[in-house]
């Protein structure tokens, strides 16, 4: 009698028989397409239209105006959008996934983060989060620069010429 072996299956692996007998399956999800950016920003700004929360304060900075806050997740999730280029509104919705800042941002930061890790690959995922991050330092940064005409405001220069030695020591 001749005794039929077990075929061992990969980690992570099922066995399904809607093909072939033995007809081995991977475990993992398949690969989703890398969508546009016209077509994540929509994903998203739906995933925020579902949650209660950011949907109500959304629509409070964007003045109700939803087209106006797809437009900006669209130039977000945009990979050659430069901080400089962002509306009011887009560096708004940055600083609510990045800062961990009150209520909302410590709500919409993990549920931004999982939303992309469920519609992406790991890999992409992390591109776009990569991204947003770097804008919100850039803003960041920006924000704590003095602005030229505060700088001329706050320190005038003085009237009487410099002699060495005059000033106290």
């Amino acid at each position: 009698m001749k005794m039929q072996t077990q075929r061992r299956l990969a980690p992570g692996a099922t066995r399904y028989h809607e093909g072939m007998p033995g007809t081995v399956r991977s475990g993992r999800r398949e690969a989703p397409a890398t969508p546009s950016t016209d077509a994540l920003a929509f994903k998203i700004f739906a995933a925020f239209r579902a949650h209660p929360h950011i949907n109500n304060v959304l629509t409070h900075i964007s003045q109700a105006n939803w087209a106006r806050v797809e437009q900006a997740l669209n130039s977000i999730f945009d990979l050659t959008t430069k901080s400089d280029s962002l509306s009011q509104l887009g560096q708004n919705i940055i600083d609510l996934m990045c800062a961990d800042r009150g209520v909302t941002g410590r709500i919409l930061k993990p549920y931004f983060h999982a939303a992309l890790h469920r519609l992406l690959l790991p890999e992409v995922a992390e591109r776009i989060i990569r991204h947003v991050e770097i804008l919100f330092l850039e803003l960041e940064w920006k924000a704590q620069q003095p602005k030229p005409a505060a700088l001329a405001q706050s320190d005038p220069p003085s009237q009487e010429p410099r002699h060495a030695g005059s000033e106290p020591q």
